[in-house]
């Protein structure tokens, strides 16, 4: 599982079907003592370059809490047949769940749509 900055993220299984699948889902956990996050951002392989999809989705967690993300192939990632990954922001979160830091950033494992 990619993880970094004591989150981890990563796609449920590699390989998805248009018009079988309806979802990607991420799986998503927070290994920290304090309130933080992925923000997920997907990329899509165009050209051999990796080109961010203007869409993204912030998951505040507390402490060692664990959850699963969703993005609609058709609606998020319009459709599209490729190679994919998320690109991770990492957030931190007061008590009251405001944007604090943005710790780092990593990229989740590769995921196709074919």
């Amino acid at each position: 599982m990619a993880s970094g900055f004591g989150v981890s993220a990563n796609p449920t299984k590699a390989n998805h079907k248009i018009g079988e699948d309806k979802v990607v889902r991420i799986a998503v956990q927070n290994h920290n003592d304090f309130s933080a996050g992925p923000n997920l951002i997907p990329q899509r392989k165009v050209n051999g370059k990796w080109e961010t999809i203007k869409t993204n989705s912030p998951n505040p967690l507390n402490p060692s809490e664990k959850q699963y993300d969703e993005f609609g192939i058709k609606e998020s990632l319009g459709n599209k047949k490729g190679t994919y990954r998320f690109k991770v922001d990492v957030e931190r979160y007061d008590k009251k769940g405001n944007h604090v830091a943005t710790l780092g950033t990593f990229y989740t494992s590769e995921f196709y749509i074919k």
